[in-house]
């Protein structure tokens, strides 16, 4: 009888723990160019993250280019470019420009973003 049970118990902890997680794979990417008329646009500071924590961090090349990418975690990423943003253009019309004109909204269930050009002030 004691087998019997020990058993059982074991076989219902082996059918919980077997239990299958919900794993999201998605990921965004991020690619584009810097440009200003006032000042170097070389070592900028990019963020791709959402409004809690950052997905992923670079800075820009010579000439202005960064690529970033990370999971996609949360229902708004941000591209955070801690300046401010004068205009940008992008592959998807979704994107839009946030309140503090520092990071561009992206648009949700969007796997890849091309900016063009970001023009910093």
């Amino acid at each position: 009888m004691n087998y019997k049970l020990s058993f059982f118990f074991l076989l219902m902890v082996f059918c919980i723990s077997c239990e299958e997680d919900y794993v999201n794979n998605s990921r965004v990417f991020v690619e584009g160019k810097i440009s200003s008329q006032s000042q170097s646009v070389n070592g900028i500071p990019v963020l791709l993250g959402s409004n809690f924590y950052p997905l992923s961090t670079g800075t820009t090349k010579s000439d202005g280019s960064f690529r970033l990418g990370g999971p996609d975690v949360a229902d708004e990423i941000k591209l955070i470019v801690g300046k401010k943003i004068i205009n940008f253009s992008a592959d998807s019309k979704d994107c839009y420009l946030d309140f503090d004109s520092l990071s561009i909204i992206l648009p949700e269930n969007l796997e890849t973003v091309k900016f063009s050009n970001i023009t910093i002030e």
